[in-house]
């Protein structure tokens, strides 16, 4: 039997950079997202890279937000136990991972204001994954354009605007201190909720971080 000799077929080098930028990542769990990839500015009580051995009770409560089979999460916590950070990792991992319209709802529109100043914006900054992402030339105060999403904040004293946007993911903060449902408007949190509609329960995933007196309300991905 004649033998044939196989030649070795060498692979152009663009291919192989072009598979490369098109193999999918491997998603991170928000935790090891955060360990990787968040730096905490120097107005944080302990700034730089975030580690969560120094708050290992938020891993199971962010890496919940990213589990299929779960709905809700209620996050019932005290105060100054680091409940906006792990929402903002939440948030950041979104960004970077599973970018969807997003909405973030505070008590009203000046402290929306204020947060995007005093924290999302040096969050955003300081992590470079984000910061890439981020196209502040076409942003407006309260609407954070990324390369394929964008964030919306709204405060729950502007019903109209809660009632407006569609998106996927929902963020409610300070949720004891929203105002009460008017005679011509539903609460606030129905109204946020409402807007997750257009998008299948397979994809929407909700969560909000609140006062002492209530927490994370999460309505996440249910199981297929």
């Amino acid at each position: 039997m004649k033998k044939f000799r196989v030649k070795r077929y060498e692979v152009p080098g663009w291919i192989i950079t072009a598979v490369e930028i098109l193999r999918p990542r491997k998603r991170l769990s928000v935790s090891k997202w955060a360990e990787k990839h968040r730096i905490l500015p120097d107005g944080n009580a302990i700034p730089g890279p975030w580690r969560n051995s120094v708050t290992p009770y938020l891993v199971e409560i962010m890496d919940t937000f990213g589990d299929d089979a779960v709905e809700k999460v209620i996050f019932i916590k005290p105060t100054q136990v680091g409940g906006t950070s792990a929402m903002e990792n939440i948030l950041g991992s979104l960004i970077d991972q599973a970018p969807a319209p997003t909405m973030i709802v505070y008590p009203s529109d000046d402290l929306a204001e204020r947060t995007v100043d005093a924290k999302l914006e040096p969050m955003i900054r300081a992590c470079k994954v984000l910061s890439e992402k981020y196209r502040e030339h076409i942003s407006k105060k309260l609407q954070l354009k990324f390369g394929t999403m964008t964030v919306y904040l709204n405060g729950a004293n502007s019903p109209a605007d809660l009632a407006s946007t569609n998106i996927r993911d929902l963020f409610l903060d300070e949720v004891d201190k929203y105002p009460g449902a008017s005679k011509k408007e539903a609460d606030p949190v129905s109204l946020a909720i409402e807007r997750t509609k257009t998008y299948t329960s397979k994809t929407t995933r909700n969560c909000c971080k609140t006062s002492p007196t209530a927490g994370w309300r999460s309505r996440g991905r249910t199981p297929n």
